[in-house]
């Protein structure tokens, strides 16, 4: 169970410890946290740590791809810790693995551990040499330390400035670990001692800049990120850009001698890509050619993304993805923000409460958790947009979600599958405002249900607002500020209590082969009659998402009502025109054969019966 980290910001000036290690000319001090930043460290105040008693780990990964770290040998570790350090009871470990740990750090997974006392420790800037210096051999690794805290403590240190993807890893008491990349927590505080025969200089990367989607004939600017990955600070660098099967630029240098780019530092440049004609999918590329005036000497000099062209624009259904739990006692504002939002858009936004670690919670969406919940309550739309799952938050998210572009559409019909109801036909009709040889969607189905509720202490929701003056807690909340703490016999709504393939989406479920404009149909049978979560089938909302498997996020989604079997075979029997043997789609359409999908067949006797084709 993820537990809310606690932030204070506070930007004071930073001390530094007596005691340094002596860099030789062999050796540099590396990190994504650059020295220059400490003085920007809050370290009076503290910055991240935990309101009660418990075990933190703070860390780094650092991959194969980080050459100048691969070709050495750590000799010593530095890192920089709040001023107060009364809260923090016995020794620190540091240690360095190859692969992320699981459980505790003094566990034989680790590859190197070493403890440091704690009377050794200062606020503000502490060196550590390491008693056996560790070899990386162009390894995986992961760096970083364990503290244990006795009370209200916030003595790990980051800095928000350039953060990356591998900058700051951060869990509690053994749980599962928060990459807290691009949440605003910035880069850990921590630097390793390298020392190898040489390092790589004039050595730069570009990252990815994954994928974009622009109408036809329209230009399109896309921020791309260059890396130092060598020891020298980079004053220049020149770069060309185009599509990777021709059309390259003229070269492009930028210069910028008067804020160098250290190692490990990066630079964002807006790059705009002129306008292609055809609605299909281009790669792009992006080389650096030259560094500092010299040839660039990295092994891999190029980053790529792609670029799609749409035909038109279709209108986009957000989906909201709430994540939640009766023990936690900030989850009202959630289940507030989610009520508001529906009031105010109805069915033109799909909502899906996902409860973690509660009565209502499945495993279904344990995927979607892990991978989009950095904390209760919270919120992901369409799995493009974190934010608190307020009211205020939710819409900010959703206006971005109404204006993007999506790549196609999707339509959804749902009925029972038979009279005892045990089983749910998703009938899909998707569309692309694209073509594409090599496609990778899929399309996953969530059953919701709203008005959840029970008797016994397991759906008490817990409130941290009883008490609170409207004031503080806002105007929003005020029901709950007088509410109690736990509040029974409230109604749970949009919870998810059945999903099929939540995250990737059902293998299949879309060609990879998609042409502009052509119809795909598929169909899929999620089968509940073991579901024991579902109360009443009648509030049940079905959902489907059309996901974009390249980059894990939803293009666009559907929901719909479950409509009764003996209903939808009724109201087909009503308009059938008398014939020897006739078929029909879901929707009614006649057709001259049965297709893929569920059939509606009416035979010239009056008997009606629907039919599955695979």
């Amino acid at each position: 169970m993820k537990r809310r980290i606690l932030l204070i910001f506070t930007l004071l000036v930073a001390a530094v410890s007596n005691a340094e290690i002596k860099v030789e000319d062999n050796q540099m001090w590396w990190g994504y946290f650059n020295e220059s930043d400490a003085s920007k460290l809050p370290l009076d105040n503290g910055y991240l740590g935990y309101g009660s008693a418990c075990t933190i780990d703070a860390a780094i990964r650092i991959p194969v791809s980080e050459e100048i770290v691969g070709v050495s040998t750590i000799k010593a570790i530095r890192l920089w810790l709040g001023n107060d350090l009364s809260g923090i009871s016995g020794d620190m470990r540091l240690w360095i693995s190859t692969k992320c740990p699981t459980s505790g750090t003094d566990a034989v997974s680790v590859d190197y551990k070493q403890t440091v006392q704690n009377k050794t420790l200062e606020g503000g800037l502490n060196e550590i040499e390491l008693t056996t210096p560790f070899e990386v051999n162009h390894r995986e690794i992961y760096v970083g330390y364990t503290i244990a805290i006795s009370k209200n403590t916030y003595p790990i240190m980051a800095y928000d400035g350039n953060s990356v993807p591998d900058g700051f890893y951060y869990r509690i008491n053994n749980g599962g670990w928060d990459n807290l990349y691009d949440y605003g927590y910035g880069n850990l505080a921590l630097q390793v001692l390298l020392e190898a025969e040489t390092f790589p200089t004039n050595y730069v990367i570009v990252n990815d800049f994954g994928q974009k989607i622009r109408l036809v004939g329209k230009s399109l600017s896309i921020p791309v990120t260059f890396s130092n990955k060598g020891q020298n600070p980079v004053k220049s660098i020149s770069y060309t850009y185009g599509t990777v099967d021709g059309n390259i630029s003229d070269e492009v240098t930028k210069s910028f001698s008067s804020s160098p780019m250290n190692t490990s530092g990066t630079k964002t440049y807006n790059i705009t890509f002129p306008a292609d004609e055809e609605a299909r999918k281009y790669q792009k590329i992006v080389t650096v050619t030259k560094v500092n005036g010299e040839p660039n000497t990295a092994t891999v000099n190029s980053g790529t993304g792609f670029i799609i062209n749409v035909a038109e624009k279709p209108s986009v259904t957000p989906v909201i993805e709430e994540f939640t739990g009766t023990w936690c006692g900030w989850c009202p504002r959630g289940i507030v923000g989610m009520e508001k939002i529906h009031e105010q858009y109805g069915d033109r936004v799909v909502q899906i409460a996902a409860h973690s670690g509660d009565v209502m919670a499945i495993s279904a969406y344990n995927a979607i958790i892990n991978t989009f919940c950095s904390g209760y309550p919270g919120s992901v739309t369409d799995r493009q947009y974190d934010a608190d799952p307020s009211f205020t938050g939710l819409k900010n998210v959703l206006s971005r979600a109404f204006s993007r572009t999506a790549a196609g559409s999707i339509e959804l019909s749902a009925i029972w599958d038979s009279e005892d109801q045990k089983a749910v036909v998703f009938n899909t009709k998707t569309k692309f405002v694209y073509s594409d040889d090599d496609g990778k969607y899929a399309i996953a189905f969530v059953l919701t249900e709203d008005g959840m509720t029970g008797t016994n202490s397991n759906w008490a929701q817990q409130n941290y607002y009883n008490g609170m003056s409207v004031s503080n807690a806002g105007s929003d909340m005020a029901w709950w500020c007088t509410a109690g703490s736990p509040v029974t016999g409230i109604e749970f709504n949009h919870v998810a209590v059945a999903g099929w393939n939540v995250k990737d989406g059902v293998k299949n479920s879309v060609d990879s082969r998609i042409d502009v404009d052509k119809e795909q149909e598929y169909t899929y049978t999620g089968n509940i009659s073991t579901n024991t979560l579902i109360q009443d089938k009648s509030k049940l909302k079905a959902i489907a998402l059309l996901i974009d498997n390249t980059t894990g996020a939803v293009v666009n989604a559907a929901q719909s009502d479950i409509a009764d079997f003996a209903t939808a075979i009724s109201d087909i029997e009503s308009f059938a025109p008398k014939a020897q043997t006739e078929v029909f789609d879901l929707s009614g359409r006649k057709l001259q054969s049965t297709q893929s999908g569920i059939n509606i067949i009416r035979t010239s006797g009056g008997s009606v019966k629907k039919v599955l084709v695979k």
